[in-house]
């Protein structure tokens, strides 16, 4: 196989997956979250302000992260997205609004619904649990040094002609374990934009950072919005 021949295949692959951009979508990043919503937790009970729990004291946490990795989510959650999250749990019970917090792992649960999550949770001695989800989308395409430079090699490698943009959603809803109750619901949203060399942008790069945007903003709307789901005393 010739060196030209080799190369072509690559040149084709760039101009392809960066022709012009299609724009980012919440609408349809909240439609994956609200499908994988009905079919997980089923018929959704209104949310309510009532104390989560009848025990003394601040309730303990539970934290489940809905599993990510397939179609229509394009990430997977990280050991720094876990450190974060326990970082957060551990402000919280500074402020004595929970006794203690720990993940509830999928190998745990004898089942993919909600039902059996929050009997797992009680097994663990749980009173409040917190399921996270989230999704992402990629928009990518070339500015006019795409256009221009990428039927060079060089350009490829050194022309700052691709754009990678990024937008992540993720989903917290606080459940009481015992009553079987909605008590809060957030969302946030981070972004990212990248443009560099097609054959140097990551577009993985791009989500991380919009994802850890939107992790950031929903654990402080979750912090301010805590005292209010009767879970501090």
């Amino acid at each position: 196989m010739s060196p030209l021949s080799s190369i072509l295949p690559v040149l084709l692959l760039f101009f392809a997956g960066c022709a012009s951009s299609q724009g980012l979508h919440l609408d349809s990043l909240q439609q994956t979250l609200n499908d994988e919503e009905a079919r997980f937790a089923g018929a959704q009970p209104s949310t309510s302000a009532v104390s989560p729990s009848t025990n003394q004291g601040p309730p303990k946490l539970g934290i489940y992260l809905m599993p990510t990795g397939f179609l229509h989510h394009e990430f997977e959650w990280t050991d720094t997205d876990r450190e974060s999250l326990l970082a957060w749990t551990n402000e919280l019970q500074r402020d004595r609004l929970i006794s203690g917090a720990s993940f509830i792992h999928i190998a745990s649960i004898k089942g993919h619904q909600l039902v059996q999550l929050r009997e797992s949770a009680t097994r663990h001695g749980l009173d409040l649990l917190l399921i996270v989800d989230g999704a992402a989308s990629v928009d990518r395409y070339n500015n006019y040094k795409g256009a221009l430079l990428y039927w060079t090699i060089l350009g490829a490698y050194f022309a700052h002609g691709t754009h990678s943009d990024a937008l992540c959603l993720v989903r917290a809803a606080l459940w009481d374990v015992r009553g079987e109750a909605k008590l809060a619901q957030e969302e946030a949203q981070g972004s990212s934009k990248i443009v560099g060399p097609a054959a140097r942008v990551d577009d993985r790069d791009g989500i991380t950072a919009a994802r850890r945007q939107a992790l950031t903003t929903l654990m402080e709307n979750l912090r301010d919005n805590f005292p209010r789901t009767g879970g501090g005393r």
